[in-house]
């Protein structure tokens, strides 16, 4: 019953933070209305033209050792984020102490006791830098559910590499002047580009991964992450990755030299409905219904 509670206190503590930051804080509220907007723009693109993805890209793990999948899949079941198409096929992935099953040791509300929080990130693919952050403060607080209702930017500290005209990988979350790439810069696979860190919309050390169609976050259409060598392991055993993907609840590593290649995976993108359009039409009706009726209030308190 108590951890039970404890995950509700969280989950409560997470959508009223989030609800302050979009309503009070003035970059929340651009942002979220910036991001309904751009989503139902994607969605309407996406019904229009189809998806551009290619099946053949495929990216290295974004960092050494083993992490574990905490949200994120290619389906709808183990979406990070099915609603939002931008976040559909994301990932978030965190370190595990597996003596413990908790991912800190000491107080969970120090972001430097996370297992997690100054990890190296690593670029998934060759590719240019086309956008990043570094000036985003971490979170002083960690594991309440309560996110930074003072960030400028639900990203936080980013990343965005191009890698071909239809593939960009993002990289949010980083931890404050951790970020060690300019715009315009060439990276290759494996290279640092930043620290994992506890910025934006995170409630505890955590990195966020994402595939999108265009370098721009709000309009972007998320795409699914083939991964290449990886060693993914669950209930059912583990496999070595030539080419595949993976989802909640797994723990996964670059694979070893010698590993055998045991699958080659495939996936198909789901296109954009017309109920998830019209849903993203209203959504976005609301937001602007809501920022002029907050103007309104705010100019009646003012006469």
């Amino acid at each position: 019953m108590t951890t039970t509670l404890q995950a509700f206190r969280i989950i409560a503590a997470y959508f009223i933070s989030v609800t302050i930051w979009s309503l009070f804080n003035i970059h929340g509220f651009a942002l979220t209305l910036r991001q309904a907007g751009g989503q139902a723009a994607a969605q309407w693109r996406g019904l229009r033209r189809g998806i551009a993805y290619d099946e053949t890209f495929a990216v290295r793990l974004p960092f050494h050792g083993r992490w574990k999948v905490v949200n994120g899949g290619v389906d709808q079941q183990t979406s990070h984020s099915w609603g939002l198409i931008s976040q559909r096929y994301a990932y978030d992935f965190v370190i595990v102490d597996e003596a413990t099953g908790l991912t800190y040791r000491g107080d969970p509300r120090q972001p430097a006791n996370y297992l997690a929080f100054g990890q190296p990130v690593l670029a998934a693919a060759d590719g240019i830098v086309v956008a990043m952050r570094n000036d985003i403060r971490d979170d002083p607080r960690a594991g309440t559910g309560w996110i930074d209702v003072t960030t400028p930017d639900l990203r936080g500290n980013y990343v965005i590499i191009k890698h071909h005209e239809h593939a960009y990988t993002l990289y949010a979350h980083l931890q404050q002047g951790s970020v060690c790439v300019n715009t315009g810069e060439t990276v290759r696979a494996g290279q640092p580009i930043g620290a994992c860190g506890n910025s934006g919309h995170s409630s505890e050390p955590h990195l966020h991964v994402q595939l999108q169609d265009r370098a721009d976050f709000f309009t972007a259409i998320g795409l699914p992450i083939a991964f290449r060598h990886v060693l993914r392991s669950d209930h059912n055993g583990t496999t070595c990755l030539a080419h595949g993907f993976i989802q909640r609840e797994q723990t996964v590593e670059p694979a070893p030299a010698g590993c055998p290649a045991q699958a080659v995976e495939t996936v198909t993108v789901a296109k954009p409905t017309v109920g998830e359009f019209i849903s993203g039409i209203v959504t976005f009706g609301l937001v602007v219904l809501g920022f002029f009726a907050i103007i309104a209030r705010i100019i009646e308190a003012m006469i």
